[in-house]
């Protein structure tokens, strides 16, 4: 057990030449045997929702899945031990110790409690959060695994008395116990390769349940990612040949779109996509027109709401392409359109950095808002007189805090509380299914209200403007299937419920006529596979931006479009934007 253990791991051991000295009268235990002793509680007591995902990939049948197991078990508890290990020094070991068991405690909390796993893109929600959405999730529940498995374990650490061992000897002890922990990792690899080849190759979500390396690598990525490039990044702009098509010239009125970006709202929760119970009641009486087959870019905000701006395609999407390009806004704001952001989420995550925008103020005095959120009807106060005071074509952005979770009870007015009992927690385990189910969809009932109010004001525009609404989610929530709570899971394996998200349209009349849009033919649209990817070149087309980046294709509406000159006759389906440039 020594070339394990190495030198000066046992109390007493500091007292040996070569190791530090114990506190007096008290028995110190060695750095490396700590080491061993916080790894195996890593695996006992923090990862129990990386065993109930091995529970769910490989159930325990027989002998052979009990032994495969017990390999599972030594393998997390190996390359714990080897990373503690590495770290076993004075001055750095116990502070290391202490903000993993703080960090681990909350990390699986989430993990247990909502079933989320933690990737980069979790790091990217939490860096971008705000104040109300980070307290919305506080909960008793985090505060006792907070005392429990942080801040119990910190202060045990923090009074425990370790000796180090020094010198060559103690190099040569940790590198004899991180070799040792290497060999017996890879022994238990190479004793069920065959089932653990597949197993970790084909479901990445196992890897992103195991705590603490699942957020340490999520951590080390992110930072890549934000941090990690040397060169000062610049914004490359987009659309430099943007201008006005000849429809500004032909239309005898100017323009009004709203483009509501949705938050949370899962497809199959709309009773426009024949959802059992009609949540959306006031957008059927309007006769919008829906797209019931929209996938999202992404399962976060932060990944979801910037590439719907950005013209790139999910496929070729990246944050750092965003962060390097301008996006839609800009080119609509190229081509002359007055161009307006308003939000009532966190932020627009890059989205709006160019052109005027604001936020709602949760603190006003106001009893649509309770000090940290505020209804997404508020949204729409002011915005009368910020049109009346607008000669050209005018593009309004509303970011919505839709169906946020967990609390979803904080999302709607009691007036929209339809479907109860509800759950009032934002901490599930307190509710029933039913009770989450009606707290959500009341949510959605209230989205669908909002909505019919953005159109109402455009409806009150109409006789001076062509006007035309537009909604997408940016994308959607689990609601416990499969023991799997909100969203943010990774693309590849993300369940449908967050990534398949609702997208309406509605036209006036008037702006039917002037942009020469055949309303039944986009209603047989309805049931087409459309995607984020279609959010850019759609409004290009409906404002009749002329620009290379145009690409019919991806332009909703354009099949439908029946003018004598527009943008698709114009323009040329060309590639995606220019390389950033450095500055």
């Amino acid at each position: 057990m020594s070339a394990i253990f190495g030198s000066g791991s046992f109390p007493g051991a500091g007292r040996r030449a070569g190791s530090s000295a114990p506190e007096q009268g008290r028995a110190a235990v060695g750095s490396t045997r700590l080491a061993m002793l916080a790894a195996l509680a890593l695996v006992a007591f923090y990862n129990v929702p990386a065993w109930r995902a091995l529970a769910r990939l490989v159930p325990l049948a027989g002998l052979g899945d009990a032994a495969f197991y017990v390999s599972f078990g030594v393998l997390m508890w190996a390359a714990f031990a080897l990373l503690l290990t590495a770290v076993s020094f004075r001055w750095i070991f116990k502070p290391v110790l202490m903000l993993i068991a703080i960090a681990s405690a909350l990390a699986a909390y989430f993990m247990t409690d909502y079933g989320v796993s933690i990737d980069s893109v979790m790091i990217q929600n939490m860096a971008e959060t705000n104040l109300a959405e980070a307290s919305a999730l506080f909960s008793p529940a985090m505060l006792g695994y907070l005392l429990v498995l942080g801040l119990l374990p910190t202060a045990l650490v923090w009074r425990l008395p370790v000796a180090y061992a020094r010198g060559w000897k103690g190099l040569a002890g940790r590198a004899g116990t991180v070799l040792a922990c290497a060999m017996a990792g890879i022994l238990m690899l190479a004793a069920f390769y065959g089932v653990y080849s597949p197993l970790l190759r084909q479901n990445r979500a196992l890897t992103n349940f195991i705590n603490p390396t699942s957020y340490l690598h999520a951590l080390d990525k992110y930072a890549h990612q934000r941090w990690g490039v040397k060169e000062t990044l610049a914004v490359a702009p987009i659309g430099l040949d943007a201008r006005p098509g000849p429809a500004w010239a032909r239309q005898p009125r100017k323009s009004l779109v709203v483009f509501v970006v949705g938050e949370t709202a899962r497809a199959d929760h709309f009773g426009l996509n024949g959802y059992a119970r009609d949540t959306t009641p006031e957008l059927r009486r309007l006769g919008v027109l829906n797209f019931g087959r929209v996938s999202s870019c992404g399962t976060s905000t932060a990944v979801s709401v910037p590439c719907m701006f950005s013209g790139f395609p999910r496929a070729d999407y990246s944050d750092r392409k965003a962060k390097t390009h301008e996006g839609l806004l800009d080119v609509l704001q190229r081509a002359g359109v007055e161009v307006f952001w308003r939000d009532n989420n966190s932020d627009c995550k890059g989205a709006c950095l160019r052109v005027p925008h604001d936020t709602v103020d949760a603190r006003r005095n106001d009893a649509r808002c309770d000090g940290e959120t505020c209804y997404d009807e508020v949204m729409l106060d002011g915005l009368q007189q910020y049109i009346d005071a607008k000669q050209d074509n005018v593009f309004i952005v509303l970011h919505s805090i839709g169906s946020h979770g967990p609390a979803y009870y904080r999302r709607y007015p009691a007036a929209f509380q339809k479907f109860s009992p509800v759950c009032r927690s934002n901490q599930f385990s307190q509710c029933t299914h039913e009770e989450l189910i009606n707290a959500y969809d009341n949510t959605i009932a209230y989205t669908d209200h909002f909505l019919a109010q953005v159109v109402a004001l455009l409806q009150r525009n109409a006789a001076q403007r062509d006007t035309a609404m537009v909604y997408v989610s940016d994308h959607g929530e689990s609601l416990g299937e499969n023991g799997l709570y909100l969203h943010a899971a990774p693309y590849a394996i993300a369940p449908e419920a967050q990534t398949h998200v609702p997208m309406v349209m509605w036209l006036s009349p008037e702006a039917q006529r002037d942009w020469g849009i055949d309303r039944r033919c986009l209603a047989a649209r309805g049931d087409a596979p459309f995607s984020h990817d279609n959010v850019f070149h759609t409004f290009l087309g409906l404002f009749d931006v002329q620009t290379a980046l145009y690409r019919p294709a991806l332009d909703m509406a354009a099949p439908c479009r029946d003018l004598p000159e527009g943008p698709a006759s114009a323009v040329a389906p060309s590639a995606a934007p220019p390389a950033p440039r450095k500055s």
